[in-house]
């Protein structure tokens, strides 16, 4: 264990990827790393094969969940001056809640864990 120490969390989960799942059954996301905080999370969360791990999707994942932030703490304020938007306040609550996971993931999270939760993409 002390000679993992020193890995980074890149090459922890570089390795292993080499594990093959049985055939019928769904293969997990990966093992969790020692160092990442949000693989049993986002596991969790995430349904179906693990997409690729792709160098582009972490700042991508950033960016959407600011956006995403803003535009439901803009949505908030219209919610908060309106006496019924009770629904559309929850709404943006929720999705600000996802938005700023997927913030936290983008800059703590392992690459399978930033890939998995920004999904499938073109």
């Amino acid at each position: 264990m002390a000679h993992q120490a020193g890995r980074s969390y890149k090459k922890l989960c570089a390795a292993s990827r080499s594990r093959v799942a049985a055939p019928g059954t769904v293969r997990a996301m990966h093992s969790p790393c020692k160092s990442c905080l949000y693989c049993k999370l986002v596991q969790y969360v995430s349904l179906g094969d693990p997409p690729a791990v792709k160098g582009w999707k972490r700042p991508l994942l950033l960016v959407a969940g600011i956006a995403l932030t803003t535009c439901t703490v803009l949505g908030l304020r219209f919610a908060w001056e309106r006496p019924n938007a009770v629904f559309f306040a929850t709404v943006s609550v929720i999705l600000m809640m996802i938005a700023l996971l997927g913030v936290a993931i983008s800059f703590r999270g392992c690459d399978h864990c930033v890939a998995r939760f920004l999904g499938k993409t073109l």
